[in-house]
C-alpha cells in the first residue's frame, strides 16, 4: 500500500474567527500526515483570486483528494473555483462553539453552501465533522479521505488484461471506454504469447528469484512435492513476473484458462498466481477485470492481500458462508505448515486465518456500477476443499440473508474477502463514485 497524497486548503471569509480556523486547519494536517503525504498552502482562501493561486497545488497528477476544510463561512465564487480540481473533496467543518455568545465563524452554514456549490458542478465530494484532535473526529476525517483518495488514484490506474477473460464468463468483460469516463481507469491488452515464450526462456534462478526458494512444499497426500512439479511452478512464476515487470503495471486480470492451463503441459499455473500475490502484484483470474479494479480499490486501505472467491456453500445452522478459489496469496493461510499442493502442481489448499472483514465487490448491472459490501468475520474452522477456501459469518445480516442478497440482486459470482474493518470506507467510496450501494 503505498502513501497517497492529500491537498489541504482552508476557505473562509476575514469577518469572522480566522484564527480558530487556522488552528483547527493545522490539527487537520496533522491528522492526514499520519497516512498520506499532504501539499497544503498556508493561507485561508478567502476570494476567487485566492482560490485561483491555489489550484496551482491541486493541479498535481499525483494528487488523489483534495480537504476543503470550512474554516469559516466562505466565499462561493472561491469555493466554485477550486470545485474544478480534478479530485475528489472532502469537505470538513468543525461547528461553533459559541463562546462568548456569539457566532465566531459560521462554518456549519459554510459547508451548506460549500455542498450546494459541489453539487451544483457534479463534484464529487464527501463531508465529514468534528474535531480531529479527538479520536472519533480523527478518524472519521481519515475514513473519508482513505474513501476519497482509493477514488481519486483510479485516475492512474492501469490494469493490465493478459488475454482478456474465458468463453462465457459474462461477469469478467468490462467497457474500457466506460472505465476511462467514470473512473479514469485505463485497461492495457497484453498478449499471451510473451507469457509463453517466457515459460521456454527459462531464466538463471538467481536472476529471478522466485517464493519459497529453501522451503520444503508439502504435496496433498503427503511427502514432497515432486521436483519437476515445483519447477513448473518456478516457470510460471518467472515468466508471468517478467511480463509483469515489463509492462510497468501492478494490476491484472488473467485469462488463466483454457489456452494457458490446458495445452502446454507446465504445471503449476494456479499456485503461482498466488506466489504473484505475495509478490506486491494484484492478480484477478479469470479475466475479471472488475475484480481486478475492486481489489486495487481495497489495497488503498488494508496491506493485507485480498482473496477473490467462489461463494460455493451455505450453513444455515451454523450462520456461514462458505467461499473457495484459487490463485489466492500464501500468505493469507491460517497455518503455513497447512499449506498442501496436489501432486499434478494443479492446485494448492489452505485454510485461511481468521479476522475481521468485508465481502467487497465493484459490478454492474444495468444500470450502471454499483458497490457490495457485507461485513463479515472469518471463522477459525478448518476448510479442506483442495483450493485456498474458508468460512465467513455475516455481521449484521444472517447468511441466507446475504445470499438472497447476491442472488436477488444479481451480483458477479465472483466476491473480494479484504480483511479489515473498512465497510465505512467502502460505503463512502461508493457515495463519492456516485454508485449504489448494497450493503448490509
Amino acid at each position: 500500500m503505498q502513501m497517497g497524497k492529500v491537498g489541504v486548503v482552508c476557505v473562509g471569509v476575514p469577518w469572522f474567527d480566522t484564527e480558530i480556523a487556522r488552528s483547527i486547519t493545522e490539527a487537520v494536517i496533522s491528522a492526514i500526515r499520519s497516512e498520506f503525504e499532504v501539499v497544503a498552502d498556508g493561507d485561508i482562501v478567502t476570494c476567487y483570486q485566492d482560490a485561483e493561486k491555489a489550484m496551482n497545488m491541486l493541479r498535481d497528477p499525483a494528487l488523489d483528494c483534495m480537504v476543503l476544510e470550512v474554516g469559516t463561512f466562505p466565499d462561493g465564487e472561491a469555493i466554485q473555483r477550486l470545485a474544478a480540481c480534478p479530485v475528489p473533496i472532502v469537505v470538513h467543518f468543525v461547528q461553533d462553539s459559541f463562546q462568548g455568545g456569539t457566532v465566531e465563524r459560521n462554518s456549519l452554514c459554510g459547508a451548506g453552501l460549500t455542498s450546494y456549490c459541489l453539487r451544483a458542478m457534479n463534484k464529487r465530494y464527501l463531508w465529514t465533522t468534528g474535531d480531529v484532535r479527538e479520536p472519533a473526529g480523527r478518524e472519521a476525517l481519515l475514513q473519508s479521505v482513505r474513501s476519497a483518495a482509493a477514488l481519486g488514484a483510479l485516475r492512474r490506474l492501469r490494469i493490465g488484461a493478459i488475454g482478456r477473460y474465458p468463453p462465457g464468463f459474462l461477469p469478467s468483460a468490462v467497457d474500457d471506454g466506460e472505465l476511462q469516463r467514470l473512473l479514469g481507469v485505463t485497461i492495457s491488452d497484453i498478449s499471451i504469447a510473451p507469457v509463453v515464450r517466457g515459460l521456454d526462456a527459462d531464466p538463471a534462478a538467481e536472476a529471478v528469484p522466485v517464493p519459497r526458494q529453501g522451503q520444503i512444499l508439502k504435496a496433498f497426500h503427503g511427502g514432497r512435492l515432486p521436483e519437476e512439479v515445483r519447477q513448473g511452478i518456478e516457470r510460471w512464476f518467472r515468466a508471468l513476473n517478467g511480463v509483469m515487470q515489463s509492462s510497468g503495471i501492478a494490476v491484472f486480470a488473467i485469462k488463466d484458462w483454457p489456452e494457458l492451463l490446458g495445452n502446454l503441459n507446465v504445471p503449476g499455473l494456479w499456485p503461482c498466481l498466488g506466489w504473484l500475490q505475495d509478490s506486491g502484484f494484484i492478480v484477478a483470474p479469470e479475466g475479471d477485470l472488475n475484480a481486478a479494479l475492486t481489489m486495487a480499490v481495497a489495497s488503498s486501505w488494508t496491506q493485507t492481500p485480498t482473496f477473490l472467491a467462489d461463494v460455493v456453500g451455505i450453513d444455515e445452522h451454523g450462520g456461514t458462508l462458505t467461499l473457495w478459489h484459487y490463485g489466492c496469496a500464501e500468505s493469507l493461510a491460517r497455518d503455513p505448515d497447512g499449506i498442501r499442493y496436489l501432486e499434478d502442481g494443479h492446485d494448492v489448499e489452505f485454510t485461511l486465518k481468521q479476522g475481521r472483514g468485508i465481502l467487497f465487490r465493484l459490478g454492474r448491472n444495468g444500470l450502471g456500477y454499483r458497490v457490495l459490501s457485507v461485513p463479515v468475520q472469518v471463522v477459525p474452522e478448518p476448510v479442506r476443499l483442495r483450493r485456498a477456501a474458508c468460512k465467513v459469518r455475516p455481521i449484521g445480516a444472517s447468511a441466507s440473508e446475504v445470499l438472497e442478497a447476491l442472488l436477488d440482486e444479481g451480483w458477479d459470482h465472483h466476491v473480494c474477502l479484504v480483511y479489515g474493518e473498512v465497510e465505512r470506507e467502502a460505503a463512502a467510496f461508493a457515495r463519492c463514485a456516485g454508485f449504489t450501494l448494497s450493503q448490509m
